[in-house]
């Protein structure tokens, strides 16, 4: 060999670069196109997020899990799946109308409360004018006669609204249920408190019923006559600060991420105001009467500037626009366009004050999230999310304002909106009696099972929660727990058994468990991690993504039944399981500690090794008591039998422990909740029960049929015949020879009679045994 040739064989040879194969990337359905869009981040991995958080007056429903949950899924599969490092921004709205007017009626009410010391004459008309005053005000869209009718004789307005005459009310008025309520509440309440004074009932706790019956009707009144008179701050931040803390109860409750930054619109005043004086400089917004509003005709089509560029076809729409100006501030007068909206409002006599340029006033609610936002996000950010129903004129108002603060043409690149609620085919509302709080929610479904719930709606589609699709998440549910308690149970006792997951061979030796069924399985396990990646990539398809995943399940749950707990591969087995898992992760359905299944399912964080291993401990100890005395004691083996069935059906239930027996008397050994356990043992008693009735029934009715026959086989055969009327003469033995009407009975007939007496014959001697017995 030749010297260059030795150098030859001495160098690497060419590498070939891999053919790469072609794979989706992340694409949003962005609110802003209408259009799935390639996600691309302003900064490469890191992206920024800002979502509209919650406005703090009352309980939060499931309107807003839908909302925050759904972005909180979508938050998880970007960090946890596509590891983007997000920033996550969200702010809790703690200055706006309704708290302001929820925050004065209820330090009103209460305040009431405290003063009154008995039922009184005023206290009942106070109550029939503050009545008369609701109805007029709430029924006002109703036909003018039926207003009269109700103010004038509610019992014959109450008879005159049929259900046709009520579905007619809430055509025009949606709240009408919820009115008619208050209403009829309240005027039962007066009736009483009438009759309790003509029986000279006077009583405190009488004026408080009536007071506590009365509540929504007292409170408009008295906030209309004394709603100027409340001033102190602290009214104004007790009642966002209460329901805030809720909020995030609540949110926790669900397993929602806390969001990276919080803000407060009530810490971000001073930054308000100069967001708001810089929008003025640059020609977008006038000052009238103390408040600042945002000019919508010099903006719109102004230096490439577009206004609604969310909703455009909203443009105009007056309901929607008053709706988003606040039931305080929808009728400020001084606008130029009546699609302008209320950057800073001034503040009337009830209403929170900080002091700007332009008067002692408030922020508007549009301005908030465009400052909180960009005073940590910056001027511009990759995501902006919130519910639907905000998308005209809340978030439209917030880009134009935005835009035309920054002076830049995109402020949001990727706008999400979670679809619409409704419940049972209808919009939740109070009104409609569906309204369900997340508390509510939570006392009959799992934190688990209404995230399942919500994975199998797409985040931007309208979702019907429905008892009966509950139901298909809950059973889709167990069929995922009993996977992963199968599968776990599998791999303990492939762990357990000395084969380390060898096949023994006829001669003694060992195979692998790589077989076709194996290759299949690993085939499909692949198939589904590219569609799941292909249906992430969708716009977060998380349907799509559990229908792989049941798919899965199911094919894997039909591989351990075929392939027996002695031959399955418990390599594959354990990927299998443990990709599902950490998808499950992802999601927030399965706990971060664990690595096959939910987690959560018994034990208590924090406990020490003690008080885990006791019980189970103390339950080993008294097994091998029992068995060690009927040892010694010499007990029959059948003894020993019920003793291990006792231990699996009623000691390691108490603890959690399930045992499933199978076929080469090894038990699969799982962690089950007890209160399953309990419910399956109850179900297997009753199955028994139900069984042995059957047997006992049975044997009752043999029992019957038996001494139906033995009361039978009391007659003799000879005397049988001259009892039935139907012959006059018989022979030495009784049998028959002529008919009642004296003629000799037939060959057949006589044949058929041998028969039967036979028979008798047979069921006598069967009496005369049991009766000798």
């Amino acid at each position: 060999m030749s010297t260059e040739a030795s150098a030859k064989s001495r160098q690497q040879p060419k590498w070939h670069v891999p053919a790469a194969q072609p794979t989706p990337v992340l694409k949003f359905q962005n609110s802003l196109t209408k259009t799935k869009t390639e996600f691309i981040p302003k900064q490469g991995r890191r992206v920024t997020w800002y979502n509209c958080g919650p406005t703090v007056y009352d309980a939060s429903h499931m309107g807003h899990a839908r909302t925050y949950l759904t972005m909180d899924i979508i938050r998880r599969v970007l960090e946890d799946y596509f590891r983007y490092d997000v920033l996550f921004v969200q702010n809790v709205t703690d200055i706006d109308d309704k708290i302001i007017l929820r925050a004065r009626q209820e330090y009103l009410f209460k305040e009431l409360k405290k003063q009154v010391t008995e039922l009184s004459p005023a206290l009942v008309a106070d109550a029939e004018q503050a009545w008369s005053e609701y109805a007029q005000s709430k029924l006002k869209n109703l036909d003018a006669a039926l207003v009269s009718l109700a103010t004038s004789d509610w019992t014959e307005f109450t008879k005159k609204m049929t259900p046709e005459e009520i579905e007619k009310a809430i055509l025009v008025d949606p709240k009408y249920k919820m009115t008619f309520t208050a209403l009829d509440n309240a005027y039962k309440a007066i009736q009483i408190a009438k009759e309790n004074l003509s029986k000279g009932v006077k009583s405190k706790e009488a004026a408080l019923q009536l007071i506590e019956a009365s509540q929504d009707t007292l409170s408009n009144w008295l906030d209309a006559r004394k709603g100027s008179e409340v001033n102190d701050p602290k009214v104004f931040r007790e009642l966002p600060a209460f329901w805030e803390a809720k909020y995030f109860e609540d949110m926790e409750a669900l397993n929602v991420r806390a969001p990276d930054v919080q803000t407060r619109v009530s810490e971000y005043v001073p930054e308000i105001i100069e967001f708001v004086q810089k929008i003025i400089d640059n020609g977008y917004a006038y000052e009238v009467d103390g408040s600042v509003y945002f000019d919508t005709s010099r903006y719109d089509g102004h230096n490439g500037h577009h206004y609604a560029k969310l909703e455009p076809w909203s443009k105009g729409d007056t309901a929607l626009i008053e709706d988003g100006e606040g039931s305080l501030g929808s009728k400020l007068v001084g606008k130029k366009s009546p699609s302008d909206f209320a950057l800073w409002k001034t503040s009337k006599p009830g209403e929170p004050v900080w002091d700007s340029p332009w008067s002692q006033g408030r922020p508007g609610w549009h301005i908030e999230c465009s400052v909180m936002a960009g005073a940590v996000l910056g001027e511009t950010m990759d995501i902006h999310s919130g519910g639907v129903d905000l998308a005209f004129p809340h978030h439209d108002n917030e880009i134009a304002q935005s835009e035309a603060h920054y002076g830049c043409q995109q402020w949001v690149n990727y706008f999400l909106h979670a679809g619409h609620l409704h419940v049972e085919g209808q919009k939740m509302s109070k009104s409609l009696k569906n309204f369900i709080t997340i508390q509510e929610a939570l006392e009959t479904y799992t934190a688990r099972q209404l995230r399942l719930f919500f994975l199998l709606h797409q985040w931007d589609a309208k979702m019907d929660f429905k008892k009966s699709r509950m139901h298909e998440t809950v059973i889709l549910e167990q069929t995922m727990k009993n996977f992963f308690d199968n599968t776990k149970a599998l791999l303990n006792k492939v762990q357990n058994d000395g084969s380390r997951g060898a096949t023994e061979l006829p001669n003694g030796g060992i195979t692998h468990r790589y077989r076709e069924a194996e290759k299949e399985l690993l085939n499909i396990l692949q198939t589904k991690q590219d569609n799941v990646h292909a249906a992430l990539c969708d716009s977060i398809n998380t349907p799509k993504v559990m229908d792989e995943v049941m798919d899965l399940v199911n094919v894997t749950n039909k591989y351990m039944t075929s392939a027996g707990a002695k031959n399955v591969n418990v390599h594959l087995l354990n990927k299998v399981a443990k990709w599902i898992t950490s998808l499950m992760k992802i999601f927030g359905v399965a706990d971060n500690g664990v690595e096959i299944g939910f987690g959560g399912a018994v034990g208590q964080a924090g406990a020490n090794a003690e008080e885990i291993l006791m019980p189970y401990l103390q339950t080993l100890s008294t097994f091998r008591d029992q068995v060690r005395l009927g040892a010694r004691n010499k007990v029959e083996h059948t003894e020993f039998l019920k003793l291990c069935d006792d231990l699996r059906d009623n000691q390691l239930v108490e603890l959690s422990v399930s045992l499933d027996d199978q076929e080469d008397g090894i038990a699969l050994v799982k962690l089950v909740p007890r209160e399953e356990l309990i419910q399956a043992r109850e179900k297997k008693l009753a199955i028994a029960a139900e069984k042995e009735a059957k047997k006992a029934a049975a044997a009752a009715e043999r029992e019957r049929k038996r001494l139906e026959k033995l009361e039978k086989g009391k007659l003799t055969p000879d005397e049988m015949f001259k009892q039935s009327g139907e012959f006059s003469k018989f022979d030495e033995a009784g049998f028959p020879t002529h008919t009642k009407d004296g003629e000799e009975i037939t060959k057949s007939r006589k044949k058929k009679a041998q028969k039967e007496w036979d028979m008798q014959k047979k069921l006598h001697d069967e009496y005369l045994k049991e009766f000798k017995n």
